[in-house]
């Protein structure tokens, strides 16, 4: 990248034409691959104005470049736009002449007097025809000041006061009653549809399937974080009784069963009013549709972004389909997008990309923001149409797109500017001039175990405000749901839920100064606020009912004796009913209890209290 603390030479390996025109020299240099290294703090000139004066007077030999004399093999002879002729010499400033030769090796170091520091400026290979009204950069120049000053209000801006309010009360912005109802109800529809349309295996446990309510989808979807929280490997093994990663909270909330029911039958849309492929109307994303027009617009509709944002794709795990985002330095995700490919516009010249930049920043043109994004989306047309809508961009940028000059240019309010330090950078700015900044880099070069390079303003804040996008993606990627689903739109849902927490923790922070909470104490707040008020209830479960606190039961007390019984009883300790073939007939009852008892060992662990404490319930399994 642009920061790295290596240096490697660098030589042109274009011959530049001369003769004795020098205008149609200078000419010709747009027509050439070059570099030029840069040295000097004092930015007098651009690159580009020293690859101009390179080539009026004298000839170049292989590996370097010279102005005004011949030079050798192996090295870079020194360039200084103060003399007429240029210096040309041998390696030192004694023998240094105009008209000069210099031997092999013995070179110093190309200065172009743009304060580049040890890094450079490239002219990038790119289609000559789209170069013109680029102008040679001759001066320094500051921030370009056409763009409108920035005055919009920032932060949370929703009426309600949420200040010192519980994290749920942030998440419920995103996610309100509006939002609970909905998936309950389709997913109950769902359910219906699917049972009367599909034959049900004998084992199937869809057979217990009964509607879930409100609570119980706030319940599922607190299991959901949890798991954020508590990583395993499979989704069975929350429920899993090894006891050196036994997690016996999953059990108590929801039984493995009914979870994985819940995830079979989660939905968002009426599938009765989905429209066939190939007919007007059709929508790809049909089955979260609802789900994105609901959550979508709350983002950018709760809280004001600053004047710096930034725009970059995030990845889910399933095929076909790549999501965008835009967001701020924070890490808060303003606008979501997915390409699906169906998108239309009348003008043939505008791509995909461009529709989808002017997609999502629509909201936000006009109002003096900077929008810094990166090579995928850069291009001269975008930065022209942003930068007539008083909108700054700044973005790396594809060599070869349409429009790109060759050198370091301007054209109008579009900067185009090469750095290098070990590996190029290309960006394209309406925000910035010429202007580097010094930067102090580790690097083993010398004793301090640090060096100052002068890198220019641009690429510096573009890896400032370029962050936001991976902070989001690192907190989302850090708690949150890990395992893959089958359904596409699953993960699509996922994906949105945890783009809310993450929001919602940024306006937490944000409302309340004082009381700061990691994004792992403000999950584990808002599963807490779910589960309150939901008592857990299954249809049918074997097992035997639990003991209220104090109670003593009868079979602890009284004398109990087995009895022959031809009933054929099930034996209420050994049966398990919650699997195939686990059924267990016992040939005794006890007089007492009246249940069906094995002689031994069931009747012994029966009638003790350490079997009703410790023994495994069935539920949790």
């Amino acid at each position: 990248m642009a920061d790295s603390d290596s240096e490697e030479e660098y030589s042109p390996s274009d011959e530049v034409q001369s003769s004795s025109d020098t205008e149609n020299e200078a000419a010709s240099v747009r027509n050439s691959t070059a570099s030029v290294r840069l040295d000097s703090p004092q930015a007098a000139h651009t690159g580009a104005d020293a690859l101009l004066h390179r080539v009026r007077g004298g000839k170049r030999g292989r590996g370097g470049c010279s102005r005004g004399g011949r030079r050798g093999r192996g090295g870079c002879s020194r360039v200084d736009q103060n003399t007429a002729n240029g210096e040309v010499g041998s390696g030192d400033a004694k023998n240094r002449r105009n008209g000069g030769r210099r031997g092999r090796s013995r070179g110093r170091k190309c200065t172009a007097n743009t304060g580049g520091g040890r890094s450079g400026i490239h002219c990038p290979t790119v289609n000559d025809d789209d170069n013109d009204g680029w102008v040679c950069l001759r001066d320094e120049e500051e921030h370009h000041k056409w763009i409108r000053h920035f005055d919009e209000p920032v932060g949370y801006r929703e009426d309600r006061n949420l200040t010192n309010s519980e994290p749920i009360g942030f998440l419920s912005l995103f996610l309100d009653a509006e939002f609970w109802s909905l998936i309950t109800n389709e997913t109950n529809r769902y359910a219906h549809q699917f049972l009367e349309r599909e034959e049900l295996k004998p084992n199937s446990r869809f057979h217990d399937w009964y509607d879930v309510t409100v609570p119980e989808m706030k319940a599922f979807m607190a299991l959901h974080l949890c798991m954020g929280l508590v990583e395993k490997s499979e989704i069975e093994d929350y429920w899993d009784g090894f006891w050196p990663t036994y997690t016996p909270g999953f059990g108590k909330v929801m039984s493995r069963n009914r979870f994985e029911v819940f995830l079979s039958f989660i939905h968002f849309v009426n599938n009765d009013e989905r429209v066939e492929r190939g007919l007007p109307g059709h929508d790809r994303l049909f089955k979260v549709r609802p789900i994105i027009n609901m959550i979508i617009p709350r983002f950018s509709a709760i809280y004001g972004p600053h004047k710096e944002l930034s725009l970059d794709e995030m990845i889910i795990a399933f095929k076909g389909r790549s999501t965008l985002k835009l967001e701020v330095s924070s890490g808060y995700v303003l606008q979501w997008s997915m390409y699906t490919g169906q998108n239309t516009h009348d003008d043939e010249n505008i791509g995909a990309t461009h529709l989808i930049v002017r997609q999502l920043l629509a909201p936000y043109t006009g109002k003096g923001h900077e929008v810094y994004m990166d090579s995928y989306y850069t291009s001269p047309a975008i930065s022209r149409e942003l930068a007539n809508n008083d909108t700054g961009m700044c973005g790396t940028v594809n060599c070869n797109r349409r429009g790109m000059p060759r050198v370091f240019m301007r054209h109008d309010k579009l900067l185009a500017c090469a750095f290098h330090d070990t590996n190029r950078l290309t960006l394209l700015s309406t925000i910035h001039g010429n202007l580097c900044t010094k930067k102090r880099i580790r690097t083993k070069e010398n004793v301090t175990g640090f060096r100052e390079i002068e890198k220019p303003v641009c690429v510096d804040s573009y890896n400032t405000f370029m962050g936001g996008v991976d902070t989001a993606d690192q907190r989302m990627k850090t708690y949150l749901f890990p395992h893959r689903s089958r359904k596409w739109y699953s993960r699509i849902f996922n994906a949105v839920v945890s783009i809310s927490v993450v929001n919602a923790h940024i306006i937490y922070t944000r409302c309340n100064p004082g009381q700061q909470k990691t994004l792992k104490v403000f999950i584990q707040s808002i599963i807490t606020s779910l589960l309150e008020g939901y008592s857990k209830k299954e249809g049918k479960k074997g097992g035997r009912p639990s003991m209220q606190q104090g109670e003593v039961p009868q079979r602890l007390t009284e004398r109990h004796w087995l009895r022959n019984t031809d009933d054929r009883l099930d034996c209420i300790v050994c049966s398990d009913h919650t699997h195939p073939k686990g059924r267990r007939q016992a040939q005794f009852r006890c007089s007492q209890c009246g249940v069906g008892l094995c002689a031994v060992p069931c009747n012994e662990i029966y009638h003790t209290l350490k079997w009703h404490v410790s023994a495994p319930s069935s539920d949790v399994q």
